[in-house]
């Protein structure tokens, strides 16, 4: 007896066939991008010897210390210290490290001299990078 040989059709008509996609099943997900959220703990400032200060004499030196916890996913964080009366950047650190959630970053700023009459400050914090 004889072997059958199916007939397909690419050996007729020496092509291959394609399949139509069919599609059975979906699913959505979403994945939700993780972001800090900076909280300032505490900022005040320190004479050179690292002692708390709350009045300065103009011209003296000081150093501006920020204290900043997440909130949030771990990230980048940054701050910034400006015055409030000239709009001056008076410190902004680079390169502020990650911080996990709940960890606290307590970081003495550039030396300063304090300037001919009080001196507003605000202090800003964020995450993220630009």
């Amino acid at each position: 007896m004889a072997q059958k040989i199916p007939l397909l059709y690419e050996n007729v008509f020496g092509r291959k066939r394609s399949l139509a996609l069919t599609k059975d099943a979906q699913l959505d997900i979403t994945i939700s991008m993780a972001a800090g959220k900076a909280a300032i703990v505490d900022a005040y400032a320190v004479d050179l010897a690292g002692t708390k200060i709350s009045k300065a004499a103009p011209g003296s030196k000081l150093k501006i210390v920020v204290s900043i916890r997440n909130d949030g996913d771990p990230d980048y964080f940054w701050y910034t210290v400006k015055d409030k009366d000239t709009a001056t950047i008076v410190d902004q650190p680079i390169g502020v490290p990650w911080l996990k959630s709940g960890e606290v970053l307590v970081r003495t700023g550039l030396e300063q001299t304090m300037p001919n009459r009080n001196w507003n400050l605000l202090v800003e914090a964020g995450h993220g990078t630009a």
